[in-house]
C-alpha cells in the first residue's frame, strides 16, 4: 500500500511537472494581438524549467541509487522488510 502511494505520488509529480507549464503558457496567451507579447519568453522559460526538473529527477535518482548500493551492499539485515 505504501509502495502504491509512493508510485502515485511520483507519477502525479511527473504529470504536474509536464502539464503545468503548458497550462501556464496557455493561460497567459493574450486573446487579441498586442504590441507586447510575452508568450514566447514564457514558453521558453517554462521549457527550461521542465528540462531542469527532468535532469534533476534523473540525477537525483541515479545519485541515490548509487548511494544506496554503496551503503547497503551486503547489509540486507538493515533494510526494511519490503526492500529485502
Amino acid at each position: 500500500m505504501v509502495r502504491m502511494a509512493t508510485v502515485g505520488s511520483v507519477v502525479g509529480g511527473l504529470m504536474t511537472s509536464w502539464l503545468a507549464p503548458k497550462a501556464i503558457a496557455w493561460y497567459f496567451k493574450p486573446p487579441v494581438e498586442m504590441p507586447v507579447n510575452c508568450t514566447i519568453p514564457i514558453e521558453w522559460a517554462l521549457h527550461k524549467l521542465q528540462l531542469a526538473q527532468l535532469f534533476g529527477t534523473i540525477g537525483g535518482g541515479v545519485l541515490f541509487l548509487l548511494l544506496s548500493l554503496m551503503f547497503f551492499k551486503g547489509k540486507g539485515e538493515n533494510l526494511p522488510e519490503t526492500l529485502q
